[in-house]
């Protein structure tokens, strides 16, 4: 039966509860036939009509009647043979409840007030005192139905009545506590047990006391009531439900010890280990005990939970999984790994068949995540991440199945880092079947596939960084590495715009020399994006190959339509011979719009203040990216230099360019020499332009406008993201 009057209680406190809220009235009770006072009369013979809905419409009235005259028409319409008549008249309970409730402290104003026109002709020419004295004897809407309803339960064997009063008793709150605790002290049999339910629905703490006193006789079903009561509580009262609790683990009825177990996981109170032990043996408490296991904070925890993976079924299954990762995600893990790594081998296999959703096909029994409010895509999820901690068998494979779906893509990315090389073969061969020029065979696939690109460029990083100081310089890359370089390459010409920058900003870290070529020839592409993602290739492979870029630089300086490759590839590598800085100082005022922003940029980074004339012209350019590229780079140089020394001339002279960007009137590149580094906020002479910078700026970079302070759409520097 659902527990409901959960709001607000008629004392005042708000009360908790681990069920359902008050449910919703229904609708197709049409709003005046509950706010409308109707003739008791009227009412009475409404409810004893044969037809079921003109007695539910009758109930719902009963809400705005007087509860003293509506009283007997309420026990009669909580006992009517139909439910929903039974269930209108709850609501009406409740109306009544909630009036006498609020209607209470209006009536203890303050002193002289008047009350209302109808009461003052009621009442006459009675004196104040003597009114004052009816009022207080006058009982509640919940003191009278306490006491009818307690009398129903006496007198009457109607199951539907009873259980009706139950909800309408709880609902009373500690107005029926006395009552029903008198009640329980004086009746016997089944009437004791609703006496119990009613006490725990209540919510109130004065009840405990009574429900305690219970669990001491000898009628199980008495007990197993009491104790459900109490868990219920434990929101409450929770040092005392906890106490409680703890007290009937040891209790001699199993069902008991299970709802105490259920009560102190519900409450999150974490049970000693030697305690739970000998709970994990016994069928009936194993589920709640291994759920208890993960608030334990033991180091034997995760080995039961892997153990018992192992033969698990539908809810329970989805217990030990929530319960393990949740381990997983505190100081416990590394004893999480140790276990699972030391389970048997099905353990794994169960894990990988759960986190792919499989159906069943030659292995263990498929997991439901069905069971006991189970999420299925959080289900999944956590079955993965403990996959890959196993390093099960097919977790590779779940881990790359999982990332085309889009709800499994984050977890699928941990479950990669956490598998490193073990993963490698498995995105290679994905790779292999959706890298591919033909669109039909990547549509739809480009965020996994582009993901999965960043996956395993992530993994080889970190591989060659931990192997690179133990292989010999001679020694050839794995052949794995060899596979993924391949596939990268391949990427860099994909249709998908998002594949080919993600296997661009890949080739920057892993590619080998002779990768230039490659991506200075996408330095053209048409697309934006990808033009952009190959600078930052150009510019990682020059960092990482510094000999082969400066002999590269010398042969792109020749021709024209590779201007702009080698201008990324001098910035990248932070200096210049004379000969290449003429080069940049030509091309920066001569070359295409992207050619003459790099090699402004590459001047001031490789010619410091020498280049403080090639800023002062670019300052003036034409075009707005090569004006912002100067102004970035001129709060970058300004920074740098001294106000001691020979660097304090070039330091002033920085400074009047600053001033002139500052008196410009344009915002974005205000914007722009702060970024690089320009104290507009701090220095005094730059105090006038500081309030133009707390305003987005709108900068077009061919694509679009971007709406965002200092912010060109271009690489900041050549650099690696």
């Amino acid at each position: 039966m659902s527990r409901a009057f959960d709001d607000l209680g008629p004392y005042g406190d708000p009360r908790v509860s681990d069920a359902d809220a008050w449910p919703a009235e229904p609708e197709s009770v049409s709003p005046s036939a509950r706010s409308v006072p109707m003739p008791i009369s009227a009412i009475a013979a409404a409810l004893a009509a044969d037809d079921a809905e003109e007695r539910r419409q009758a109930a719902a009235r009963l809400g705005r009647a007087d509860v003293a005259e509506a009283l007997p028409l309420l026990l009669r319409a909580l006992g009517d043979p139909d439910w929903r008549v039974r269930k209108e008249a709850t609501y009406a309970c409740h109306r009544l409840i909630q009036a006498s409730s609020s209607a209470a402290p209006a009536q203890r104003g303050a002193e002289g007030d008047r009350p209302p026109a109808a009461q003052r002709d009621a009442e006459g020419d009675r004196p104040p005192a003597a009114r004052r004295g009816a009022e207080a004897a006058r009982p509640s809407a919940s003191q009278l139905l306490v006491g009818a309803l307690l009398d129903a339960l006496r007198t009457s064997d109607d199951v539907g009545l009873r259980n009706a009063a139950i909800e309408v008793l709880g609902y009373c709150g500690r107005d029926a506590t006395p009552a029903l605790v008198g009640a329980l002290a004086e009746l016997t049999g089944d009437e004791r047990k609703l006496v119990v339910d009613a006490l725990g629905r209540t919510r109130d703490p004065a009840a405990l006391d009574a429900l305690y006193a219970t669990l001491a006789e000898k009628d199980d079903n008495l007990r197993q009531s009491a104790i459900e009561a109490i868990a219920g509580m434990g929101l409450i009262a929770r040092e005392r439900v906890t106490d409680i609790l703890y007290e009937r683990l040891a209790d001699r009825d199993r069902f008991v010890r299970l709802t105490a177990l259920n009560g102190l996981n519900n409450l999150e109170a974490p049970v000693p280990w030697r305690v739970l032990e000998p709970l994990i043996d016994d069928p009936i408490l194993r589920s709640a005990a291994l759920v208890a296991a993960a608030l334990a904070e033991s180091a034997e925890a995760p080995r039961a939970l892997c153990a018992a993976l192992a033969t698990a079924r539908g809810g329970a299954f989805a217990q030990l999984v929530r319960a393990l990762a949740r381990l997983a995600e505190g100081p416990l893990a590394p004893h999480v790994v140790t276990a699972l790594r030391a389970a048997p081998v099905e353990v794994g296999a169960r894990l990988v068949q759960a986190a792919a959703a499989q159906g069943p096909g030659g292995g263990a029994e498929p997991p439901s995540w069905r069971g006991l409010g189970a999420d299925p895509v959080s289900g999944r999820a956590q079955a993965l991440l403990l996959a890959a901690m196993a390093r099960a068998p097919g977790a590779p494979d779940a881990a790359v199945q999982a990332m085309i779906e889009p709800a499994l893509v984050e977890t699928a990315q941990r479950a990669l880092g956490l598998l490193g090389e073990e993963a490698l073969p498995a995105v290679l061969a994905y790779l292999e079947r959706h890298v591919d020029p033909d669109p039909d065979l990547w549509e739809g696939l480009d965020d996994a596939t582009a993901a999965l690109i960043d996956g395993a460029v992530a993994i080889a990083e970190q591989r060659g960084r931990e192997g690179d100081a133990a292989r010999p310089v001679h020694e050839a890359p794995e052949p794995s590495l060899t596979e993924l370089l391949g596939a990268v390459r391949r990427s860099v010409k994909s249709p998908s715009t998002l594949v080919a920058t993600s296997a661009l900003y890949g080739l920057a870290k892993i590619g080998a020399a002779d990768d230039f070529e490659l991506a200075v020839s996408q330095t053209r592409a048409i697309s934006l994006p990808v033009a952009r993602a190959a600078e930052s290739a150009l510019a990682g492979l020059s960092e990482r190959y510094p000999e082969a870029a400066r002999a590269l630089a010398r042969q792109l300086m020749q021709a024209e339509r590779t201007h702009l490759a080698a201008a990324i590839v001098i910035e990248a590598l932070g200096s210049a011979e004379p000969e290449e800085l003429a080069f940049l100082r030509g091309v920066a005022s001569a070359g295409d719009v992207r050619a003459r922003r790099a090699a402004v940029t590459a001047v001031a980074a490789a010619a410091g203040a020498s280049a403080l004339d090639v800023l002062s012209l670019s300052l003036a350019d034409e075009e707005r990216e090569v004006r912002l590229a100067a102004a970035r780079s001129l709060g970058r140089l300004y920074a740098s230099l001294s106000d001691a020394g020979p660097a304090s001339d070039e330091r002033a002279r920085a400074r009047e360019l600053l001033r002139l960007v500052r008196g410009s009137g344009e915002p974005e590149l205000v914007a722009a020499a702060a970024q690089g580094g320009a104290p507009f906020r701090s220095d005094p002479p730059w105090s006038e332009a500081g309030d133009r910078l707390s305003a987005p700026v709108s900068i077009d970079v061919g694509d679009g406008a971007v709406s965002t302070p200092g912010m060109t759409g271009g690489p900041p520097s050549g650099k690696v993201p």
